[in-house]
């Protein structure tokens, strides 16, 4: 192997994507703008909720609670529906998402237009605020405490489970498409015959380019971890170093991952047409979107065997957790990364002497 080869390599790839501006643009401005619209419009709580109560309650509970929702920031507390039936004739209408009766001997009654979860979790979550808050004012309180969680906040938002997932699946994502299409596109115009023609291995082909494009996955990571801390607001417990480390870590498994695909592609068409069965399933079995807990047993082995689901957990842990790699979840996600990158190396490198 010819390290003098690789740089020259690296170099020529480098200077050739900082050439094309548009290719340049997409690379650096495309992940920033997708985990911003990605944090703006998944995981934020729902405002502007309506919802309508009836206080028929002969204690001045009903009064409190009502006050509290009143003051929520998610509702808006509509007292102008004198009956239940009233109010869930609105639900049924779509005037309100809910209707709330405080029964004469003080129960609650909450009637739910469920036809959208998360409006409905939300509507709870301040509900039973609101009773805790009445409760407490009248020196009571709910069978149930509950404590500090040992890690989180005690009311935490969609967000702060879902940011490490879309951070994942944009370092994934970007550098698989970004690697298959340069690598495709080389091949394309004949450049790689011209350079295998000088006697360069396919390994060092390989690893030139990914040489280049990790200067450019740097960058890109450091804008997604930047948006997510200073643009949202999520916390990062843990260190910071080994969460950058890991991000890069995965972008170049998908790098490698790229280049494997690129050596079966005949066009950057058909490289698209590779990489759609990898992504849809990054994007829906990694526990991105929701936890790899809640999918069927017989899936879950499947979703394992994707780094990205690996690198998913280990970033929720160092970023909520504040875990470090004393812990094997940590730990595990940088060894499945590093071996499933060395292995589409390999593969990649075998695949391409084998065509050329």
């Amino acid at each position: 192997m010819n390290f003098a080869r690789i740089r020259a390599i690296a170099a020529r790839k480098f200077a050739s994507l900082r050439r094309d501006k548009r290719t340049f643009g997409f690379i650096v401005i495309m992940p920033a703008i997708q985990i911003v619209l990605m944090g703006i419009a998944i995981g934020q709580v729902p405002t502007g909720l309506d919802i309508a109560i009836i206080n028929d309650g002969a204690t001045g509970m009903g009064a409190i609670i009502t006050d509290h929702l009143v003051d929520s920031e998610s509702l808006v507390v509509h007292a102008d529906y004198g009956s239940v039936a009233e109010a869930r004739d609105g639900i049924e209408a779509g005037e309100i998402w809910a209707a709330l009766h405080i029964t004469p001997d003080g129960t609650l009654e909450l009637h739910l237009d469920n036809s959208n979860q998360q409006v409905s979790a939300t509507i709870l979550v301040e509900v039973r605020n609101a009773m805790t808050a009445a409760l407490e004012e009248q020196g009571d309180a709910l069978p149930l405490a509950v404590a500090q969680p040992v890690y989180g906040e005690r009311d935490p938002a969609f967000i702060d489970f879902l940011a490490p997932g879309i951070m994942t699946m944009v370092c994934f994502m970007f550098s698989l498409i970004l690697t298959t299409m340069a690598f495709v596109g080389e091949r394309y115009d004949g450049t790689l015959d011209r350079v295998f023609a000088a006697g360069t291995l396919p390994v060092e082909v390989l690893l030139g380019h990914l040489a280049a494009f990790s200067t450019v996955l740097i960058g890109q990571v450091t804008v997604v971890i930047l948006i997510a801390v200073y643009g949202f607001d999520i916390p990062i417990n843990g260190s910071l170093p080994l969460l950058f480390l890991l991000a890069l870590l995965l972008g170049w498994s998908a790098m490698c991952f790229g280049l494997f695909v690129s050596t079966k592609a005949r066009s950057e068409f058909q490289a698209m047409q590779l990489n759609m069965p990898v992504m849809f399933p990054v994007m829906l079995l990694s526990g991105i979107l929701w936890p790899v807990q809640a999918l069927p047993g017989w899936v879950q082995p499947i979703s394992w065997a994707l780094p990205s689901t690996w690198t998913a957990e280990a970033f929720r842990s160092i970023m909520i957790r504040g875990w470090g790699l004393e812990h094997s979840e940590v730990a595990t996600a940088f060894a499945f990364d590093l071996l499933f990158a060395l292995l589409a190396l390999a593969v990649a490198a075998r695949s391409l002497k084998v065509r050329d």
